[in-house]
């Protein structure tokens, strides 16, 4: 390293303070100083004199070497003579302010030379008062900060009683580039220093808040302030809170408080935010929250910025409350039955009506080659596009609203074919609703939404910036992962712990967005000699531990039917048979209220979704059921009639009901009509009236037409012969 002479600021004073105050002392004060510098080896590196993370200034710390506490600034070169320079620069002291800082080192004090050698009177003349919005007081080419330099803002910190125990000065700088720099100095009992422990601001109101908004600045907290909220920083922002100095600061007065935490929205914002809420922790707060940005909120966007553009601060902070897990704390009365469930219980919300429940985490189980990604995608259409009485899943769309699909196997063009053919006429254009579709092999590839890091299940970064996003969707009803193997780097089909670790994980992004989040995942094959025929089959088949089912709140399956069944359902149906057209499925695990009837699907040749034909299947086989009856009944009739023994409609003594409920005969239409209620049967028989093929008759000239006889029985021929005539007058 190439070491340069203080230059300019050599001084006798200088020299001593170097060689007097113990290297140790020295060290820590430039750590202090500087608290965004990284130690490498006998190399302390930072950005700037400013404070900011970087390699430029570098400066020598081996306390057993002649050059400690030298070096130079490369972007500037400037060079570094001592710990003076470093005191004078970091923090706006003067030589005079070092020296103080010293004194218990330096033995008897020197009268150090003239703070401006120009107009040495200066030196000794009263402060004045602040005059705002002027540059400050320079000597050459340094700006130098004291009592007297005037001052752009001032903030005061008190402790709880209003005793003030140090101001913050700000000072607005401009430029060579005619920009705004800004500078922080921090004064008390008359001279620059910080005090220990360093406090919160705004102390005595916090005191009193249940919740209290932390902000990175004083600025920041006093527009919240203003707008009645609670609000506090740290002292020195960014620039002065570290790992290394967070036991300096006292964060006791969060103890018991609700603590909001509004990070300045770029990395190093919210990397004090992350300590801050720690350390919070640590004091006894009651719980944290931290807020995140809205999306496409500028770089440095903070609460200041809010107040100027007249953002919503209230719902923002609402809404982020709501979202938010919050801690639970068993000793809170809040929780206790009768105050924590009280009024009318609300209703269960539902995407698919009686089907899928909304707002929670839901798994799609089926086969390879079903069509799930089909499904999804066309129920995901269906919910943007707010058109009512719309099926899917064998239930009607009952919400509608914002749906995103992130789909890891299916590239764009592939996805547009699909949408090309479910909606030709292009009716998405003008759908009311966002429905965002990414296709990740055309956006740079998967990632993961979980993986495992040192055992422990953390969210995948590159997912964790989307959500960010998601989260500021105010309308989102779905989000579909699809499939839930390509977003999961961790061992969810054998590990039960990663699998209730995912499943925790959906139910929180469930209740942080209120959307559904289904996930399509596979079943075991079937076996073609053991078909699915029961919603406990299908799920019993669905792959992984048992903790993936028994982690959400809802689960759907379809499976293939059985090849004869199926080949008779698209005969009935009128529909070209083809492997892997004919489906059932079902609700197969639900916490809530649900409809659990099998739901039978039939694909679509033209489109390659299966959709829902059940109450066309159960209509057929309704109608095969009543032309059965009808033959049945046709059957006993003529048997009756042929037998001497025909019956009436409705009659107590010698009506059909009565003589099938009395019947021993062991005819199939006797035992078919068995089961069959007073007036089925009298319905049944006037079908076959009104069809032609059964009509009354007199048995006398005199008697009542009212016996029953089929076309061209014994009664339409007029050669029926009674077997009594008791039985049959």
């Amino acid at each position: 390293m190439t070491i340069l002479r203080f230059g300019n600021t050599t001084s006798q004073l200088t020299d001593k303070i170097s060689d007097l105050v113990p290297r140790t002392t020295q060290l820590q004060d430039l750590f202090d100083t500087y608290p965004n510098g990284v130690r490498h080896g006998t190399t302390f590196m930072i950005g700037s004199f400013q404070g900011e993370a970087g390699s430029s200034l570098q400066l020598n710390i081996d306390i057993h070497g002649p050059n400690f506490m030298r070096g130079q600034d490369w972007a500037t070169g400037d060079g570094v003579g001592g710990i003076t320079k470093i005191l004078m620069e970091g923090r706006g002291w003067t030589s005079r302010e070092v020296a103080a800082h010293y004194q218990a080192f330096l033995g008897t004090p020197q009268e150090p030379a003239p703070e401006n050698p120009i107009k040495p009177e200066l030196a000794s003349r009263p402060s004045p008062e602040p005059i705002p919005l002027q540059q400050p007081e320079q000597v050459g080419a340094k700006k130098v900060y004291n009592l007297d330099t005037p001052y752009d803002a001032e903030y005061t910190y008190t402790d709880a009683d209003g005793v003030v125990i140090v101001n913050v000065r700000k000072y607005v700088e401009i430029d060579s580039n005619g920009e705004e720099k800004k500078q922080f100095r921090q004064f008390m009992n008359g001279r620059m220093g910080l005090p220990e422990p360093r406090p919160l601001y705004n102390i005595p109101n916090i005191l009193n808040a249940e919740t209290v908004i932390w902000a990175e600045g004083e600025k920041c907290a006093d527009a919240l302030t203003n707008m009645g909220f609670a609000a506090t920083c740290t002292i020195g922002g960014a620039g002065m809170l570290s790992e290394r100095v967070a036991h300096k600061f006292d964060f006791s007065p969060l103890e018991g408080k609700d603590v909001i935490l509004w990070p300045d929205n770029d990395k190093a914002g919210r990397d004090l935010a992350a300590l801050v809420e720690r350390l919070a922790k640590e004091a006894g707060a009651k719980s944290t929250l931290m807020l995140r940005a809205p999306f496409g909120k500028p770089e440095k966007w903070d609460a200041a910025d809010a107040l100027d553009e007249q953002f919503d601060v209230h719902r923002f902070i609402r809404n982020s409350q709501s979202k938010i897990k919050k801690p639970i704390h068993l000793l809170d009365d809040s929780l206790n039955i009768g105050t924590y469930f009280v009024g009318r219980a609300p209703e269960q919300e539902y995407l698919i009506g009686g089907t899928i429940p909304l707002g929670v985490p839901t798994i799609f189980a089926a086969a390879g080659d079903s069509g799930k990604g089909m499904m999804t995608l066309d129920l995901a259409m269906k919910v943007a596009s707010g058109e009512p009485m719309q099926s899917s899943f064998g239930g009607l769309v009952s919400t509608f609203g914002d749906a995103i699909i992130l789909s890891a196997e299916d590239d764009k063009d592939e996805m547009h074919r699909r949408i090309e053919r479910m909606d030709p006429m292009g009716k998405r254009r003008e759908y009311p609703n966002n429905l965002k579709i990414l296709p990740l092999p055309n956006l740079g590839g998967v990632f993961p939404i979980m993986q495992k890091i040192d055992n422990s299940y953390v969210m995948g970064e590159e997912f964790g910036r989307i959500y960010d996003q998601i989260l500021e969707m105010q309308n989102l009803a779905l989000l579909v992962i699809d499939p839930m193997a390509s977003f999961v780097h961790a061992d969810v089909n054998a590990d039960p712990a990663a699998g209730a670790a995912f499943m925790g994980m959906l139910a929180q992004i469930s209740t942080e967005t209120g959307a559904t989040v289904m996930v399509n995942h596979h079943m075991a094959k079937i076996k073609d000699n053991d078909p699915v025929t029961t919603p406990e089959q299908a799920r019993n088949l669905i792959r992984g531990t048992s903790a993936i089912v028994d982690g959400v709140r809802c689960a759907f399956s379809v499976w293939n039917v059985e090849e004869r069944l199926g080949r008779q359902r698209c005969k009935d149906l009128n529909v070209d048979y083809a492997r892997n057209t004919v489906f059932d499925g079902a609700v197969v695990k639900a916490n809530g209220p649900a409809n659990r009837d099998i739901r039978h699907f039939i694909r679509n040749q033209n489109t390659g979704l299966l959709e829902d034909r059940s109450e066309d299947i159960r209509n057929l086989a309704l109608s095969e059921a009543v032309r059965n009856r009808l033959q049945h009944m046709f059957d006993f009739l003529a048997m009756m009639e042929n037998d001497g023994n025909a019956v009436t409609k409705g009659g107590a003594n010698d009506g059909a009901f009565e003589a099938i409920r009395t019947s021993s005969s062991g005819e199939p239409c006797v035992i078919a009509l068995k089961v069959c209620g007073e007036t089925t049967v009298k319905n049944t028989i006037t079908a076959l009236q009104e069809a032609g093929r059964v009509d009354t008759h007199r048995l006398t000239q005199s008697g009542a037409s009212k016996w029953l006889g089929v076309t061209g029985g014994p009664l339409s021929r007029g050669e029926y012969e009674a077997r009594t005539a008791r039985e049959n007058l």
